[in-house]
């Protein structure tokens, strides 16, 4: 009797390790915009086992998301809502925490252990979410519209893509957190966007528009200890995104209907490029687990993410909600 006791205690002991190693060990999260002014903003979660989910009609414009610990944060930015999801391996619990925003029109957003820090449009200002009593206090006005933002050791570094009558900005404010200012204010070239830091240089994605609305990109890379700035520019309708990355000890900008690696003088090198899909439905770009996500959209019927290894192979493809916007990862 004792050795059935034994065996059964150990068939139940080998079934619960094997449950434990095939239970989900992650979420990437998609911030779906939706229409513009029709409220069906979404976001949608795929988990490791490539099983999707949905968060759905969660306002206009799902504009970001963040993972912080088991906390999923999203920004809408036209409905001017912040919403907090608890995460699990079996998704997020519903209904979450709705934080109304009062119209600041919040774009980017980036975490650390206390606070979480997001630019605004509509206020013009850097705001943060207290993570321990989940109040929203504002940090500091910005001379201009703030889009995106990135932390570097105690320093905030905030792109401000656009002047205040929607003109280009040439700007990237850096704010000193323990000392609660401004430490500097740098010209890194019309129409900064997106930041990415690597071998301690800032590297900064932009876009502008002339008078005719036509579009120029381009790339900067800023030296915080010697404060050298180095701007290039890729000139009229030059086939780019909005984003730069680093991956695999390198750095790329999105461009050329995929990611293409930059030289040191940020010039893009075409031969490396990851990703072949048509620029104009390229929206967004990601790099995770290294690996190259990709949220592609025509802005009507066809919304889909692709993955791609970075040996420049399609591992994966998710029908998802309209306009993939942004990506985050939580993992167990």
């Amino acid at each position: 009797m004792k050795n059935i006791i034994l065996i059964f205690l150990l068939v139940l002991f080998l079934s619960c390790q094997k449950n434990e190693e095939i239970s989900n060990s992650e979420w990437i999260f998609i911030a779906c915009e939706g229409n513009f002014g029709a409220s069906n903003g979404s976001v949608y979660m795929i988990n490791s086992f490539g099983e999707i989910d949905s968060i759905p009609n969660l306002g206009d414009v799902v504009q970001s998301v963040e993972v912080y610990e088991n906390k999923l944060f999203v920004l809408v930015n036209n409905s001017h809502k912040l919403y907090v999801f608890d995460i699990g391996i079996d998704g997020v619990s519903l209904p979450g925490i709705e934080i109304d925003l009062e119209g600041s029109s919040p774009r980017e957003m980036v975490v650390d252990g206390e606070r979480l820090y997001f630019t605004n449009w509509n206020s013009k200002d850097v705001k943060y979410l207290d993570l321990f009593s989940y109040k929203i206090e504002k940090l500091v006005d910005i001379n201009g519209l703030p889009e995106g933002i990135i932390k570097q050791g105690k320093d905030l570094y905030i792109a401000v893509n656009m002047n205040e009558d929607y003109s280009s900005s040439d700007k990237v404010v850096k704010y000193d957190i323990t000392k609660n200012n401004v430490d500097e204010i740098i010209a890194v070239g019309e129409g900064p966007l997106d930041l990415e830091f690597y071998n301690d240089k800032l590297y900064v994605s932009r876009t502008y528009y002339d008078e005719n609305y036509a579009a120029f990109h381009g790339t900067s890379q800023y030296t915080p200890i010697s404060k050298n700035v180095l701007i290039k520019e890729y000139g009229q309708n030059t086939p780019c995104g909005g984003s730069v990355h680093t991956l695999d000890n390198k750095v790329y900008r999105s461009a050329l209907g995929g990611i293409a690696e930059m030289d040191q003088f940020l010039n893009l090198i075409e031969s490396s490029v990851i990703g072949d899909y048509n620029q104009s439905e390229v929206y967004s770009v990601d790099v995770i687990n290294e690996k190259v996500y990709f949220g592609l959209t025509d802005f009507s019927n066809y919304n889909r993410v692709k993955v791609i290894s970075k040996d420049n192979l399609e591992i994966a493809s998710y029908d998802v909600g309209k306009i993939p916007g942004d990506f985050a990862v939580w993992r167990r």
